[in-house]
């Protein structure tokens, strides 16, 4: 459901894509500053800002849903910053990217649609690459793999945020079922949790070389390389996606 969209020229992705990387600029800077300051009240504006950005489209569009829900957000970071909990919402936002992602690679793994790892395929080598033997296959079982590694990953984040010294229960004045007390667990969850991507798509990359011996690899440095150039392909297609469920479906 949505109220009346008004009158606009069409969006063009990468102008998309633009305003998205300018609310990420503003988020870090947002973050840092709380993070280095303490002042909750910065980070709690951070989070919001960040999910203005994710939500921009949706909210251009007038729709009521992505309007419900940043006002509910809104309330929610206010009433953390007014009990001076607003570094929670800060400390939360890696639990809900992981989420968020395992969502999205899950989601593309319904009857009708096409995994998200085979559109990356497609994008960062080229469609025909997924009519070679076994990568098809492949592209379904690595989108599963990651969904799993991302929701567990969620789960793991949102335990220590929840049992650690100054988290959700402590904010709550609970007891936590468990004591977790680990020096500097804020840097993995806000530094450690985002750094295991990047080592799981080298180990990934190694893998796939033993696994599907029969295809051509391109060399580490020029994948990298093809990710790093094409990355705000690869944004704008997610971004394509979650505008319209059914967008992309399987060939």
């Amino acid at each position: 459901m949505s109220l009346p969209a008004p009158a606009v020229t069409p969006e063009t992705p990468a102008r998309r894509s633009r305003l998205l990387l300018a609310g990420v600029a503003v988020y870090f800077l947002l973050a840092l500053a709380a993070w280095s300051s303490g002042r909750g009240g910065l980070a709690a504006l951070a989070v919001f800002v960040l999910a203005g950005a994710l939500l921009s489209p949706a909210l251009r569009r007038r729709s009521l849903a992505a309007w419900g829900a940043w006002g509910a957000l809104a309330l929610l970071l206010g009433l953390l910053a007014a009990r001076g909990e607003g570094l929670l919402a800060l400390d939360a936002l890696p639990i809900l990217v992981n989420a968020a992602l395992c969502a999205l690679f899950a989601s593309t793994l319904r009857h009708g649609r096409e995994p998200l790892i085979a559109r990356f395929i497609a994008i960062l080598e080229s469609p025909e690459r997924l009519a070679l033997p076994r990568v098809a296959a492949y592209a379904r079982r690595l989108t599963w793999a990651w969904a799993l590694l991302l929701g567990a990953q969620a789960c793991v984040l949102g335990a220590i945020l929840g049992l650690v010294p100054g988290g959700v229960f402590a904010a709550l004045g609970a007891t936590p079922p468990a004591a977790f007390a680990a020096p500097g667990w804020r840097w993995y969850l806000h530094v450690g949790g985002y750094a295991l991507v990047p080592l799981v798509l080298v180990l990934e990359y190694a893998y796939r070389r033993v696994h599907l011996r029969g295809v051509p690899h391109a060399p580490l440095p020029l994948f990298i390389a093809r990710v790093v150039r094409r990355w705000p392909v690869l944004l704008q297609g997610i971004a394509a996606d979650a505008d319209d469920p059914r967008a992309r479906g399987a060939r």
